[in-house]
């Protein structure tokens, strides 16, 4: 039997078709051919989450974002309405957070896992949404810490510039003191010494008039001075 080029035709068209469905099931990810349930969360910024990323549940992937929609009440948020695989649980005190694969990966929503204390979420039921960090945010935070080291700096910078005015302005009366502080440091080797030589002076100090004990203690240091 022979089979002409239009049945052919026909026959590889189909076969393409059936392949090209087949990959579009297993690439696309498409539901509809498994069992699960629907939950759903709000965000005021998705940080770029878009349909169809996937969903984890403590680091495992069980699902994926179905369809997004803005809510206008007060304010304007996002719900996303996160499909879950049949037979995943996710305790009413979970939270989602938008994350990203990497550095610069792809975008997907993190279900933190809560406690199964608090119960499981239903078909429909919803669960706390956990706003991601922005960028943007990030630039202001370090523009402030640097602004706040620029400050710092100049702060040092002028306190360091008082203080040498002060040391340059004092200059002399510090002189003065390191002087008599050498006075004094001599005069108290000059005492020890002569006690040292003559303990009996000792006793005899109370006796003596403020005047005579100057004179003495000059006598003493230039016999000292003699001596050097």
């Amino acid at each position: 039997m022979k089979i002409n080029n239009e049945v052919k035709t026909g026959i590889f068209v189909v076969v393409c078709i059936v392949a090209f469905g087949a990959l579009a099931i297993r690439v696309g990810k498409f539901t509809w051919t498994k069992k699960g349930y629907t939950v759903k969360t709000r965000f005021h910024y998705t940080g770029g989450v878009k349909q169809h990323a996937p969903v984890c549940l403590s680091g495992v992937e069980v699902g994926e974002v179905k369809n997004i929609h803005l809510i206008y009440n007060e304010e304007t948020v996002v719900e996303l309405d996160l499909w879950l695989q049949d037979g995943v649980k996710v305790a009413k005190d979970s939270e989602a957070m938008a994350s990203t694969f990497g550095l610069m990966g792809e975008k997907y929503i993190e279900i933190k896992s809560g406690s199964p204390a608090s119960g499981y979420v239903a078909d429909g039921g919803s669960i706390k949404g956990n706003e991601p960090f922005r960028m943007e945010e990030l630039v202001d935070i370090g523009k402030k810490v640097a602004a706040d080291i620029s400050n710092t700096t100049t702060s040092i910078g002028s306190v360091a510039k008082h203080i040498d005015e002060i040391v340059v302005e004092n200059h002399p009366k510090i002189n003065d003191m390191m002087d008599n502080f050498d006075e004094t440091s001599e005069n108290f080797r000059d005492f020890s010494d002569d006690v040292k030589h003559h303990p009996w002076k000792v006793l005899m100090k109370g006796k003596e008039t403020p005047k005579e004990q100057l004179e003495r203690e000059r006598a003493a240091r230039l016999a000292a001075k003699k001596k050097a």
